[in-house]
């Protein structure tokens, strides 16, 4: 999981200005696991995920000089990340449709509802019922639950990584919780 440290990114970003090689080095160390399973949510090639991501690292260290306007270095990987990622698919198939299109991707999002489950000590049949109902939700709201819940990114964040307006992040945020508990609740009272 990336690091949620303000101050820590923000002497990243300095040491970066400064030239400091290592402080490049420590955010690969910190950043790379969790960038790399976010990319490999749009694609399962893992060359095209290695090169974006070292592309991506690539880029910040030759754009350290303006790294200061970095607002929050979370977002700006996984940002970053998803158009190289997008970019390098979009290249790869030679498609004609907008690389901004929901329907030129997939979202791969395996929820980690097994460990939860487990976690938790809910029966099996439970965990059933909730893989079912997740599969039923679009590409849009799989990556919505995964960049609000497992990446906790704000709802302008979303709202750009995304592509929509921040009042469409509410609304579909609103409309998946929606959808999952009917969801949820038929399948249980059907049971």
């Amino acid at each position: 999981m990336l690091k949620n440290d303000p101050q820590l990114e923000t002497n990243w970003l300095q040491r970066l200005q400064q030239n400091d090689e290592q402080a490049l080095a420590a955010l690969m160390r910190n950043y790379y696991e969790a960038l790399y399973n976010y990319a490999a949510r749009f694609t399962t090639d893992e060359d095209i995920i290695k090169d974006c991501l070292q592309e991506v690292f690539i880029s910040l260290w030759q754009r350290r000089e303006s790294a200061a306007t970095i607002l929050s270095l979370r977002y700006y990987l996984l940002r970053a990340v998803k158009n190289k990622v997008l970019k390098s698919l979009h290249y790869n198939m030679r498609k004609t449709r907008s690389i901004d299109d929901s329907s030129s991707y997939d979202f791969f999002q395996e929820f980690s509802v097994e460990k939860m489950i487990i976690d938790k000590q809910i029966s099996e049949e439970q965990a059933v019922i909730l893989r079912k109902t997740l599969a039923q939700l679009s590409k849009r709201q799989h990556e919505l639950i995964y960049l609000k819940f497992y990446q906790h990114l704000d709802h302008a964040q979303i709202a750009e990584l995304m592509n929509l307006s921040r009042q469409s992040v509410y609304n579909l945020l609103h409309e998946t919780i929606q959808k999952l508990r009917s969801l949820w609740q038929a399948e249980v009272f059907t049971r």
